[in-house]
């Protein structure tokens, strides 16, 4: 798959199946809407892309209104890349993007892309007009020379959607959130410095700064995780919250590597989220650390060992 930002277009185009949205998490509805496009296309002997946005359309306009999205840029294309779509075009939302009519998109689409053939999702509106529908997208597309068709809905599962799995996480429910991802929810970050506590106990930790990316972490408590880095995938022991031990106020994310002793600082991991194993609890002292982390171990590895769902993803 190539990949394109900030209205980069290729030299010689050729026609393209398009399809439109922020696919955030690149879910199994988003995947859903790929498969049918690439059907379409193959029927009329097109190349498919996906257009999609590396900051979301709600932040634009309500900067501080706390979203967290479920996957960065980077993360959404090597995902994209899965579903065997061949290119994708990330956007950057902005006013003049938003104030755009799905008449005047679709036109540069058609223009600037090349696009031939339109897949909208059976619930997708775009454009600045909130009253237009699938018929006037249709309309607009006979006159300048694009075909429109429409995607259906997952069937079965219940509702499945960017926001229902963000109010999973919200909860805890990581096995909830991959049930509906088709994927194991993942976050990645930089190593920095931390106070090395767990190294004093056996149990040395990675503390993960996430470089500013608004992706949303779960709640507060102990994880069992899938830990990559320098591209090999470890077993590890996730806390998220404040330290236990010595009464701290700032929220960081640490990681337990298991079975991996290297020098990692400034290097980027990523985290797959399997199950939550606990609340967090304050911790009397290092001896009391110490056993809980005996303890939470011994039932990761239990987990680990027979977790074998979304192992491909």
């Amino acid at each position: 798959m190539d990949t394109f930002f900030n209205k980069q277009v290729p030299d010689n185009m050729p026609p393209l199946a398009a399809t439109i949205g922020m696919f955030d998490g690149v879910h199994r509805g988003h995947r859903l809407v790929v498969d049918h496009l690439r059907q379409a296309a193959s029927a009329r002997g097109l190349k498919t892309a996906v257009f999609t946005f590396p900051n979301h359309p709600q932040l634009l306009f309500h900067p501080d209104c706390g979203l967290r999205l479920l996957t960065s840029p980077e993360k959404k294309a090597s995902l994209l890349a899965q579903t065997g779509v061949d290119y994708t075009f990330f956007l950057s939302f902005t006013h003049e993007l938003a104030a755009m009519t799905a008449r005047e998109f679709m036109t540069l689409l058609h223009s600037r892309y090349n696009v031939r053939l339109l897949a909208v999702g059976y619930d997708h509106r775009f454009g600045r007009r909130s009253d237009e529908t699938f018929a006037d997208y249709q309309r607009y597309g006979e006159a300048i020379g694009m075909d429109v068709i429409t995607t259906p809905e997952l069937s079965g599962d219940g509702h499945i959607s960017s926001s229902a799995i963000r109010r999973r996480l919200a909860e805890g429910d990581v096995k909830g959130a991959a049930s509906m991802l088709g994927h194991r929810y993942c976050i990645a970050g930089t190593v920095v410095d931390g106070k090395r506590n767990g190294r004093l106990i056996g149990f040395p930790t990675a503390n993960i700064d996430l470089d500013g990316m608004p992706l949303l972490v779960p709640p507060d408590g102990v994880y069992a995780v899938k830990a990559s880095v320098d591209g090999a995938t470890f077993g590890g022991m996730l806390n998220i919250g404040t330290p236990t031990v010595d009464h701290a106020t700032q929220r960081t994310i640490e990681v337990n590597i298991f079975n991996f002793d290297n020098e990692i600082y400034g290097k980027t991991v990523n985290l797959e989220f399997v199950d939550r194993v606990r609340d967090e609890r304050r911790m009397n002292g290092l001896d009391d650390l110490r056993r809980q982390l005996q303890l939470d171990r011994k039932t990761i590895e239990n987990i680990l060992t027979q977790s074998s769902e979304y192992e491909n993803h």
